[in-house]
């Protein structure tokens, strides 16, 4: 990516939270007299952004906001219906939450959105798109732009100029070691720290909330937020989170998806202040009590583990690279984005499996293998499904001895073997009755329809008697 151009855009005012890319609405079917003007879009928070137009001529009986947000991996698009005056003309109004329990539309998005009239008569009216900018209307925001990279800033210019070296700077490393084209533009949305950016963070919920502060977030495949410096330098902090949009585009698939402590470690080996993470690992090396890799998949959920989680990730990766190359790492993201496992990949890339390679860097560390029972791989390729939610949530990390399922088991030198749950529930508990219940319910029904039709067959008129 070049990083000669580089323009400071003007600042966008404080009324307009919401930047309008495009002029005024014109009528893509203007079947009825009707005048649609005025058009507005605006957000006093992070929670949700209001549309407004007014309409005049032919009263309307219905409107729908139709909107579709900007996706490099495939546009995602929505409707709202909108409030409509009793009289059928005036202000119309539309509500699209963007922060609560359902919907998380994170601030930087960007969108195409149009509006769709029905009047009394049932005439339909569509308004031709037009593209804007979701902004947290507390602030006033201004633009920053080097390359493909823009950052929406409101605090400190300086500190905005030196994010936005920091992201040009850490697309063109990370997407020149994985061997990736970014071929998208990336937006980072730049608080100023403290409390500024709580508002606009995705709902965590439980444990997540209480662990600690969160310096940043890839919250889209193309959009990333910069929260806070957390000790660590704004310049650690975002290139952490741009190296999640590289590896993402490096590695994910439409089945599969790089694992957390390989995500992780890249995003940490890109930052120069690994901070205590360090101390973390070379602490665990020290009292042998490392995590079993093959449980970093999915990032932890206990506080006293996560210094651990992202120190051992970036270790890991670090030995990879040192030990056998960045083109290999390369092959590796690529591998797993063609659809294979991470063991898959592991084993075709470099000749071992997860366990292999947790027990390669164990011993560069100064510490003896495990021996681990070996993995069973599924024979036939499963037949992609749509999303279901699970019955309980899976175990995340777990430490050296533990098995892959997360079962908490006695460790062999890796550790105390203590499964960390993301849940206190017992999953073949829930199982078990969940079964019960299916039982119970078949069982009724067809005690059911047994009764039902010894029934008909009692009132049924008998028929000519056999000679």
């Amino acid at each position: 990516m070049t990083r000669s151009r580089r323009a400071a855009h003007t600042a966008i005012a404080a009324l307009a939270v919401v930047t309008v890319l495009g002029g005024a609405f014109a009528l893509v079917s203007p079947v009825a007299a009707q005048e649609v003007s005025g058009a507005s879009v605006s957000s006093a928070d992070p929670s949700s952004i209001t549309f407004r137009v007014q309409v005049s001529g032919d009263p309307i009986s219905e409107a729908t906001l139709n909107y579709q947000r900007f996706n490099p991996e495939g546009n995602i698009g929505g409707s709202v219906v909108a409030q409509v005056p009793s009289r059928g003309t005036g202000e119309v109004v539309a509500e699209l939450p963007t922060n609560n329990g359902t919907t998380y539309i994170p601030v930087g998005t960007r969108f195409t959105y149009s509006w769709t009239l029905r009047t009394e008569d049932g005439d339909t009216v569509q308004t031709e798109p037009e593209e804007v900018v979701f902004l947290d209307g507390r602030f006033q925001w201004q633009t920053l732009q080097e390359g493909d990279v823009t950052v929406y800033w409101y605090a400190d210019a300086a500190l905005a100029q030196s994010v936005l070296g920091a992201s040009a700077g850490a697309v063109e490393d990370m997407a020149s070691l994985l061997d990736v084209d970014i071929d998208f533009p990336i937006t980072v949305v730049l608080y100023a720290g403290g409390d500024d950016g709580i508002p606009a963070q995705r709902p965590r919920g439980g444990v997540y909330d209480e662990m600690s502060r969160t310096g940043g977030t890839r919250v889209a495949p193309d959009l990333v937020h910069v929260y806070d410096s957390l000790g660590l330098g704004w310049e650690d902090i975002t290139r952490h989170e741009i190296t999640h949009v590289v590896t993402s585009a490096a590695g994910d698939g439409a089945f599969t998806s790089i694992p957390s402590w390989l995500d992780e470690g890249l995003a940490t080996y890109a930052q120069a202040n690994k901070g205590t993470r360090v101390n973390a690992v070379e602490s665990a090396i020290q009292r042998d009590d490392t995590l079993r890799l093959r449980n970093l998949t999915a990032p932890t959920n206990r506080a006293e583990l996560i210094e651990l989680f992202y120190g051992q990730s970036w270790s890991t990766v670090e030995y990879l690279i040192d030990t056998y190359g960045a083109e290999k790492m390369a092959d590796l993201l690529a591998t797993i984005k063609e659809g294979n496992t991470t063991d898959q990949a592991l084993n075709e890339v470099y000749g071992f499996d997860q366990d292999g390679l947790y027990n390669e860097w164990r011993v560069s560390k100064g510490l003896q293998p495990i021996e681990y029972e070996p993995v069973a791989e599924a024979t036939t390729t499963a037949r992609p499904e749509g999303t279901r939610a699970p019955l309980t949530l899976p175990t995340s990390v777990a430490a050296g001895g533990s098995t892959s399922g997360g079962s908490t088991g006695t460790s062999e030198g890796g550790g105390s073997g203590d499964s960390v749950d993301a849940t206190a529930g017992d999953g073949g508990n829930s199982n078990a009755m969940t079964a019960a219940i299916i039982g119970v319910v078949t069982i009724a029904l067809a005690g059911g329809l047994g009764f039902v039709g010894l029934r008909m067959l009692r009132s049924k008129p008998s028929g000519p008697a056999s000679s």
